[in-house]
């Protein structure tokens, strides 16, 4: 992989989350950032006064500022001869194209907040990038996470089914730990429990082949008359399946609206 000199026009808490991961594998030679914050430094990168005098010092710039704000932050910039990679929720290439003067090596990228351990779901989409520096841009997305290749159509699928379900995996966690700790555990005995045994299962089903597969690994849990089978019960009772996916279904509908399909 080529070194890279990375800069962020925007550095919140995504940025850092994913300099941080670039910091800790040594893949980049160089990290810059500018935001209009003065106080965002975080000391791990070298934060410019300017986005023009970051993008002269970078050959890769991710765009991590807000979708609402990218025209005013950038205006008057030129993006000439720069892959431009943009993680801004809802934004498609031609846009993101209309907003970078000169850019003609886009990437669009959906993470999630798992980028603040490195394991982020980094699906992406090249537009006029070569061989080589698309093999380069998935290097640097999975220096935080899996980086997978996308056509666009899916991106607002990605959205709800990664970029959002984070949150419905922590709501389940806090829901197991909250029932440990009303039985009596304390919240440090509930919480590690809980989050091992959820790692644990992800590790089981991470080689399941298809749908059927991750049923009959439920099913082995299931004994009869046993203790999992009525907390399954109580599951379906509540249509479980129906309410995460509906959950999912939601969140892609409203990436849908907010990227104007």
């Amino acid at each position: 992989m080529k070194e890279h000199a990375v800069g962020f026009i925007g550095y919140g808490n995504m940025a850092k989350a994913i300099a941080s991961s670039f910091k800790k594998n040594e893949k980049v030679k160089k990290l810059g950032a500018y935001d209009v914050n003065p106080g965002a430094s975080d000391g791990k990168v070298t934060m410019y006064d300017s986005a023009d005098k970051l993008i002269v010092a970078s050959d890769v710039l991710f765009l991590s500022v807000k979708p609402q704000s990218a025209a005013d932050a950038l205006a008057g910039l030129d993006f000439s001869g720069k892959i431009v990679i943009s993680i801004m929720a809802g934004t498609a290439i031609n846009k993101i194209a209309l907003l970078c003067s000169g850019a003609q090596k886009i990437v669009r990228v959906m993470p999630n907040l798992c980028a603040r351990v490195g394991k982020s779901v980094n699906a992406f989409c090249p537009s006029g990038l070569t061989e080589e520096e698309t093999a380069d841009v998935f290097e640097l997305l999975s220096c935080f996470g899996l980086a997978a290749k996308f056509d666009e159509s899916f991106f607002d699928v990605i959205t709800g089914l990664t970029g959002s379900s984070p949150a419905y995996t922590f709501r389940y966690a806090k829901a197991l730990t909250e029932c440990g700790v009303e039985n009596g555990m304390t919240f440090e005995q509930a919480r590690d429990l809980s989050l091992y045994c959820i790692a644990g299962c992800m590790d089981v089903l991470a080689s399941a082949q298809s749908i059927e597969e991750m049923q009959t690994t439920i099913d082995n849990v299931c004994s009869k008359g046993g203790t999992t089978i009525e907390g399954i019960y109580v599951l379906d009772k509540g249509n479980f399946d129906d309410v995460v996916c509906n959950a999912v279904n939601a969140a892609i509908k409203r990436s849908r609206e907010l990227s104007g399909k």
